[in-house]
């Protein structure tokens, strides 16, 4: 075989193990953040031991609990991720009388949107933008209860 016949040999030999190289790169995976968001349930509770576990029952929330789920849906509404809420604990509320506050947790890996739904025990959806998670450092809050009609606290 001739010299310039080898070079060729080689330099296909090597354009095809580059090809070959590439073909079984697995695609990027889109973006994705982590939700770290908390459920406020705002009412009266039998006790006022901030801190300590809390019952949202006392305040008529019944079906919120740890372990109550949470689903985050994409603006055409295709399930994005879910989560469980955490426990709850009991905050001084920032307002005045005997209503407090029982914040619970959750987290989730949720994928990169344009705007997300997000719902807690189908007590109704709340929706944010990619640019409203975005200021929050994606640390949605939501609020049911008394104080909800003033955007929560």
């Amino acid at each position: 075989m001739k010299l310039a016949g080898r070079v060729f040999l080689v330099v296909a030999l090597v354009a095809l193990a580059l090809l070959a190289a590439g073909c079984g790169r697995k695609p990027s995976a889109p973006p994705s953040h982590r939700l770290e968001g908390v459920y406020i349930v705002h009412g009266i509770f039998s006790h006022r031991s901030y801190g300590a576990p809390c019952n949202p029952t006392d305040a008529g929330y019944a079906d919120i609990r740890a372990g109550t789920a949470v689903t985050v849906k994409d603006g055409a509404g295709a399930l994005v991720g879910t989560a469980a809420l955490g426990d709850g604990t009991l905050r001084r509320s920032p307002l005045r009388g005997r209503d407090d506050d029982c914040v619970f947790s959750f987290s989730l890996k949720v994928s990169e949107q344009d705007d997300y739904r997000i719902e807690v025990a189908r007590r109704g959806v709340v929706r944010f933008s990619k640019s409203e998670l975005e200021r929050t450092n994606w640390k949605p809050s939501l609020t049911i209860g008394a104080y909800t009609m003033f955007g929560g606290i």
